[in-house]
């Protein structure tokens, strides 16, 4: 049977990161590799890139209002990938016209109460939710989940996460995700302490935006989660690094000289390795593979009640470490999860 998908939100055609563009679609490429989806509509708010989508998957319909798609069309999976302030509207509108999975992008909404909501509202509804933090179907992501979980760098002692650029909410729940991947379900963060630059705010996507954060996240079992995010953090440092009693995995933007991928691990007994692969940080030379891999996870957690690696409660747990940060910075003290604050920080 013939799976009915539509997206919210195109962005414009204009390349982006990883070799795709906007990450609409990058959604639609991957649901037309799979035989038993078909992308029935997409929506935008913007005409030229509605027409530039449609140009490109010509057997979408194209909307300028969601709504109006989603009651005619009544998709049965809604990818959404507007601005994180509309997201809480949208998924209640795909609910409310019988959506059976929504995937929605990251972060999965501009406040923990929102986050919060959103999960509610789906559950209450029997409608699965995902959000999109397809690199843990990438393999340098998996091998460095591989060494932290298996034990190869010894015990885990922390987790240094340096961001080389500002707006944590930008790329930071990348890779807030990745260190929750590699630390599994079971660990869970205790308390907070943040330090937050917002001197010269900026803004993404409609939410503010600050210029430096560095913040230390104390976890149940002892380890230390770090994260620097700013223009100024040292350049030398790879974006994620595990240490460990006897060793040490990271992830870097760019392999090395002479590395064969983006992931390095030292261990006691083997030395330093870094496996080849294509597989890059984004994805590969195919710019929609770990979207793609997501999708088939989507469909086979909808044909088979299976859980995926994208569930919702995996990203809330990271959205919630990084609304901490700011708000332990924002109130300059330490704070203990789980956090009530249910509004932005950066808006108060």
């Amino acid at each position: 049977m013939t799976i009915r998908c539509a997206i919210i939100g195109c962005g414009p055609s204009t390349p982006g990161k990883g070799g795709a563009h906007s990450i609409s679609y990058a959604h639609a490429w991957a649901i037309g590799r799979i035989p038993e989806l078909q992308l029935v509509a997409a929506a935008s708010r913007t005409p030229a890139n509605l027409d530039d989508f449609r140009a490109e998957f010509p057997g979408c319909t194209g909307y300028l209002d969601y709504t109006q798609m989603l009651e005619r069309e009544e998709p049965q999976i809604v990818a959404i990938c507007a601005y994180p302030r509309d997201r809480e509207a949208m998924v209640s509108a795909a609910l409310a016209n019988g959506a059976q999975a929504i995937l929605i992008e990251k972060p999965m909404a501009a406040s923990l109460g929102a986050a919060r909501r959103i999960m509610a509202a789906a559950d209450a509804a029997g409608c699965r939710l995902f959000v999109h933090h397809q690199r843990r179907y990438g393999k340098p992501f998996e091998w460095w989940r591989d060494a932290i979980a298996g034990g190869e760098i010894g015990d885990l002692e922390s987790i240094d996460i340096a961001q080389p650029f500002d707006n944590i909410m930008g790329f930071g729940p990348h890779l807030v995700d990745a260190a929750l991947f590699a630390l599994g379900p079971r660990r869970h963060p205790l308390r907070v302490v943040a330090a937050l630059d917002m001197a010269e705010p900026g803004s993404f996507q409609g939410l503010p935006t600050e210029k430096h954060l560095l913040a230390s996240v104390h976890f149940n079992d002892g380890i230390r989660l770090t994260i620097e995010a700013g223009r100024k953090v040292c350049s030398r440092l790879p974006v994620l690094r595990a240490n460990g009693a006897s060793g040490f995995a990271e992830l870097r933007m760019e392999p090395l000289d002479g590395e064969g991928s983006v992931f390095r691990k030292l261990t006691s007994g083997g030395g330093l390795v870094s496996p080849s692969t294509n597989e890059h940080f984004h994805h590969s030379e195919d710019g929609t593979l770990y979207v793609h891999r997501a999708w088939v996870d989507i469909h086979h957690a909808l044909a088979t009640g299976a859980a995926t690696r994208i569930d919702a409660v995996e990203a809330y747990r990271g959205l919630e470490i990084i609304m901490a940060a700011f708000e332990a910075g924002r109130l300059a003290k330490p704070l203990a999860f789980p956090i009530a604050q249910e509004l932005f920080p950066l808006d108060l």
